[in-house]
């Protein structure tokens, strides 16, 4: 399992869909000063977002846009105050590697400062070659990658937000598939708009296709397109809507879905407030730590605010409801077991 939510080397998305927001697991933090040109230079080249900031500006960083998949931090930049500020960043974001950059110029003093801070993993940035094993390890893990797939905009957040956020939480790298804009239920615009938002709350990759709202029966060709962004997030598990659902569109999705994914490990199916009474679950995740995250990230669709099932109090009691299923916990998401793993993640 990885536990730094770095991406697996994906390919070429297909034609229709467009990446509207990318996930922060890309991202590589640097806690540094001069003479990290060459280091930053190969960031870039292997295809990273290095951000060079000052240990203050990091928790308001990882706040706003989730957990990077690294932190550098420079040696000679630890004392007291900075490895205070390490340990809330830790905090928020667990599954960030953390790694110290340390030449044979770095001060001693900040070497014992990290390694009183519990950090063991020390880089020469000088060295090019435990520069690239690192960026190669990085590429190459190759753990759980979730696709949650749904029919139009706030489908995937009403019935798996808060088992999205919990594999976030576990550096599982999320790419959401959106297939419409949701124009029937509101203004196409500001429907993608809000979509970008709900994915920067899920710290997840949003991938979004214009099919027809109400008539995606009628796209012929539909599984070729799921098809395509399989194969470039190369997903472990796949969260759809389920076949039990008053929605021809969520029928639609849930049955093209379960081929284009025929040889995904683990797939399950969400809840969405059209399922019908045959909606069986089988499978409940404990949701307490995510479920107010849940209730945050459904706030960015503001213009469907009327929508009852979108009411915070009815999110908290449907999850309270599920987890009679569970012991010792108080809130859980449902899902339908098509397929799973016994390595089983959440």
């Amino acid at each position: 399992m990885s536990t730094n939510g770095a991406p697996a080397p994906t390919s070429a998305l297909p034609e229709g869909i467009v990446r509207e927001a990318a996930g922060p697991e890309q991202v590589v933090l640097v806690w540094g000063s001069a003479g990290l040109d060459p280091l930053m230079t190969a960031l870039l080249d292997a295809g990273h977002l290095p951000l060079l900031l000052a240990p203050a500006e990091t928790t308001d960083l990882v706040e706003l846009s989730g957990a990077p998949a690294l932190l550098l931090v420079d040696a000679d930049l630890l004392d007291d105050s900075t490895v205070a500020v390490l340990r809330v960043v830790r905090d928020l974001a667990p599954q960030t590697r953390v790694c110290v950059l340390a030449g044979p110029r770095s001060r001693a003093d900040g070497l014992l400062a990290a390694l009183r801070a519990g950090l063991s993993e020390v880089l020469d940035p000088g060295d090019e070659a435990a520069v690239q094993r690192l960026l190669t390890q990085e590429e190459g893990r190759d753990g759980e990658r979730v696709l949650a797939v749904g029919a139009h905009p706030d489908d995937v957040e009403i019935g798996a937000g808060a088992t999205l956020l919990r594999h976030r939480a576990l550096g599982h790298p999320v790419s959401v598939l959106t297939l419409s804009r949701g124009a029937v239920g509101g203004h196409r615009d500001d429907r993608r708009r809000e979509a970008v938002g709900a994915a920067v709350a899920l710290s997840a990759e949003l991938l979004m296709g214009d099919l027809p709202d109400t008539r995606m029966e009628d796209e012929p060709g539909m599984i070729a397109l799921i098809e395509g962004v399989i194969a470039a997030v190369r997903p472990t598990t796949v969260y759809v809507h389920s076949a039990a659902d008053n929605h021809q569109d969520h029928r639609a999705v849930h049955h093209a879905t379960v081929i284009a994914a025929r040889r995904v490990p683990q797939l399950f199916c969400y809840q969405s407030p059209s399922s019908r009474n045959e909606f069986a679950p089988t499978k409940f995740v404990a949701v307490d730590a995510t479920i107010h995250g849940k209730v945050d990230v459904l706030a960015s669709y503001r213009s469907q605010a009327t929508r009852h099932y979108l009411e915070p109090d009815l999110i908290v009691a449907s999850a309270r409801y599920w987890a009679r299923q569970l012991t010792h916990t108080r809130y859980a998401e449902p899902f339908e077991v098509l397929r799973a793993s016994e390595r089983a993640t959440v």
